[in-house]
């Protein structure tokens, strides 16, 4: 079900974009509540205004649920240790083990390696500042800011995430690897 919200979610990058997803789903649902009063008021309770009006507002309700629900679960600044990041983590077919020592066991997808610029294989991986973790396939990648991902926790579940975007509105709200339980 997390997983389902984070795709739901809207994000934009474009200026006031918030804003004009904000008063488009406002307007349906004016529209929608107006729509289902008017049916009503005319007892006219089988039109297929009705059911269209009560769907979109059963819809936009239930967005602004998912919504309210995902920010309150979400951080993205979560205090850890790294202790805390040694297991075993999944993200749809890939697999990213971290030891203690350091050492890593790398197994991603063609898209999230490119995305990382880093190869499959045994790799390194380190706490870098206060929410990111650098992972490399060799020397090379490990010194450089390549494999950059960024430790957030979701509903008390620290989640990697793939730190490629500029600016957090670019993020695509992907909840990234989860936390392969023992």
């Amino acid at each position: 079900m997390d997983e389902f919200i984070s795709i739901i979610q809207f994000h934009t990058a474009i200026p006031f974009g918030y804003l004009l997803f904000s008063l488009l789903w406002l307007g349906t649902v004016v529209w929608a509540i107006k729509n289902i009063v008017s049916n009503l008021w005319a007892r006219n309770f089988r039109g297929p205004k009705i059911y269209i009006a009560g769907s979109l507002l059963i819809v936009a309700v239930g967005y602004a649920y998912a919504s309210i629900k995902y920010s309150e679960n979400i951080n993205m600044n979560p205090f850890f240790q790294e202790s805390v990041l040694v297991g075993e983590w999944d993200y749809g077919n890939s697999k990213l083990v971290l030891n203690p020592d350091g050492t890593a066991k790398i197994n991603l997808s063609n898209s999230l390696l490119t995305r990382l610029n880093i190869d499959n294989g045994e790799g390194y991986w380190r706490k870098e500042g206060d929410f990111n973790l650098v992972l490399g396939s060799n020397a090379v990648n490990f010194v450089s800011k390549n494999g950059l991902l960024r430790v957030i926790q979701y509903a008390d579940k620290y989640r990697l995430i793939i730190e490629d975007y500029e600016d957090p509105d670019m993020w695509d709200g992907s909840l990234g690897f989860k936390r392969k339980i023992m």
